[in-house]
């Protein structure tokens, strides 16, 4: 906040509203009214940035991102839906209204938001990885692991989705595929630490003394 908020006066518009976006998830009762007021001309100048391009998926992104941060739920529902109805095709908007009910506590709308996306998008590993998540939480643990394997197959260019994957078998009592699939991410990302934490653990847990210690020997390096 110190080092932000005089960028609220910045002279240019485009360093205003970006500092406005950064800035609005914080409780404005912390704030003094000075302060207050200062950031709620800036996020207006934001919202009329975005409404100008109100007829763009993007901008109904921007807006409903904004709106979440601000906990004005429904009206950032709105604004991800407008962004979907524009564009059916446009998954950043499912995902992100997804996301916005997930962290609502409402899984289950949004599994069906996220499966509507991966019919649009069946490709889309983002879209199988954040399903795959939502189904682990509703408990549907088996169908969340296919979800999130067929994420990491999708892009095997994220060691987040592989390990996340891995986790999830170790969870379901395969470890020994689970430090399989570790394995071949980490002969790919040899520094990641998650990885080799995680490797670490499960071999630990197996028993397998002399593999984790090998494992922490790299991690500590």
């Amino acid at each position: 906040m110190r080092l932000a908020f005089p960028m609220l006066e910045d002279p240019v518009r485009a360093a205003r509203i970006e500092t406005a976006r950064v800035l609005a998830s914080i409780p404005t009762g912390i704030l003094s009214k000075d302060k207050q007021t200062l950031l709620e001309k800036a996020l207006q100048e934001y919202i009329a940035s975005q409404q100008a391009m109100a007829e763009r998926p993007e901008a109904q992104t921007h807006l409903g991102g904004l709106y979440a941060a601000l906990g004005e739920y429904e009206k950032a529902a709105s604004a991800y839906t407008t962004a979907t109805d524009i564009n059916p095709a446009y998954v950043s908007g499912h995902v992100n209204l997804a996301d916005l009910y997930r962290a609502q506590g409402k899984e289950a709308e949004a599994e069906k938001v996220l499966r509507q996306a991966a019919k649009i998008s069946p490709g889309n590993a983002g879209v199988h990885h954040a399903l795959g998540l939502s189904l682990v939480r509703q408990q549907r643990t088996r169908g969340g692991v296919e979800e999130l394997r067929l994420a990491a197959t999708l892009n095997a260019e994220s060691p987040r989705y592989i390990y996340v994957y891995a986790v999830a078998l170790n969870s379901i009592g395969e470890p020994e595929n689970a430090i399989l699939v570790l394995q071949g991410a980490h002969n790919q990302y040899p520094n990641n630490r998650d990885i080799l934490s995680a490797l670490v653990a499960f071999h630990r847990d197996l028993g397998n003394e002399e593999a984790a210690s090998a494992y922490a020997e790299k991690l500590r390096t």
